[in-house]
């Protein structure tokens, strides 16, 4: 009996690391692509960019537009693929398709309209987010972005709130 508890634990457990293996190396495979563009911005980065961005504007407008959590992302990775590669585009299709929402992860919106496709899927950490993962597909394009950092669910929904408001 013992024997059986540990297996499942251990199948439980890697079920959970397989799934946060699956988006990332999506999100690899896609960057594989020889026309795919490949940006890490880190916390210091982010700061910096955001800092210089305020100081070139004069009103103060950008300051107060700025959502609130971006303060709280540590980094963002963001994979392009503005070139037309229907292999690339079923591939990505299909991983989408075929992943399951779990205790951990968690879809927060799945738009299709045509050739539009975005999701985005929130990785919890207790009662925290670590990663959001925002997929978005259109006819031409295709950009995968991951967002690693301490977010609440008030942030997630902010998230959205920036993702969808050009899709209405």
């Amino acid at each position: 009996m013992k024997k059986f508890i540990v297996f499942f634990i251990l199948i439980l457990a890697g079920s959970h690391i397989a799934t946060a293996q699956e988006l990332d190396r999506l999100m690899e495979e896609v960057a594989k692509n020889e026309k795919a563009q490949r940006q890490v911005v880190d916390k210091a980065m982010l700061g910096a960019s955001m800092a210089q961005a305020q100081a070139q504007d004069p009103t103060g407008e950008l300051k107060s537009k700025m959502p609130s959590f971006m303060q709280k992302i540590d980094s963002i990775q963001v994979v392009t693929l503005e070139e037309d590669a229907p292999d690339t585009r079923n591939m990505v299709l299909d991983n989408l398709n075929s992943f399951k929402d779990d205790d951990i992860y968690s879809t927060l919106v799945r738009v299709k309209d045509g050739e539009d496709n975005v999701r985005i899927i929130a990785k919890k950490n207790g009662k925290t987010v670590s990663d959001v993962y925002i997929f978005v597909m259109d006819e031409d394009d295709i950009v995968l972005v991951k967002m690693s950092g301490r977010l609440e669910q008030s942030d997630l929904e902010d998230i959205v709130k920036e993702q969808t408001k050009n899709k209405k």
